[in-house]
C-alpha cells in the first residue's frame, strides 16, 4: 500500500491485494487518503460496496496509540461491518474495509482464504 496525501495535491493510493496466489493492484485518487484507498480496492474487487458508516476511535493512549476503524458497507442490499486496528489510521481503515469484504466473500464462497494486503 502506498498513499500520498499532501497539502495542495489530490490524495492518491496504490493498493496491492493478493488472493489465492494472484496479486492485483490499482491506483486511485480520492477526496482524502482513505477515500483513495477504498476506491483503489474497489477497482480490484469490483464489489459495488457503498460505504454507509465510517467510525474512528482511539483504543489506547499516547503517541503510539492504536486506532480502531469501524466501517459498515452495503453490498447487494445487505449490510456488513468490518473492524481494523493499527497505529496508522489509513492502515486501520484499509483493514476494516477488507475485513468487511472478506465477510461477504466467505459467506458467498465459504472459502477459508481471502484477499489480504500485500
Amino acid at each position: 500500500m502506498k498513499v500520498v496525501s499532501e497539502t495542495g495535491a489530490k490524495p492518491h493510493a496504490q493498493i496491492k491485494l493478493s488472493y489465492e496466489g494472484k496479486t492485483q493492484q490499482a491506483v486511485s485518487t480520492g477526496d482524502g487518503p482513505v477515500d483513495a484507498c477504498y476506491k483503489a480496492i474497489e477497482k480490484i474487487v469490483d464489489s459495488k460496496a457503498k460505504l454507509i458508516h465510517y467510525g474512528l476511535q482511539s483504543v489506547t493512549s499516547g503517541k503510539d496509540a492504536l486506532g480502531e476503524v469501524l466501517v459498515k458497507l452495503e453490498i447487494g442490499g445487505k449490510e456488513v461491518t468490518g473492524r481494523g486496528t493499527s497505529t496508522d489510521i489509513i492502515e486501520a481503515s484499509v483493514r476494516a474495509y477488507l475485513f468487511a469484504l472478506n465477510k461477504v466473500s466467505a459467506n458467498s464462497q465459504r472459502a477459508p482464504s481471502q484477499p489480504s494486503p500485500v
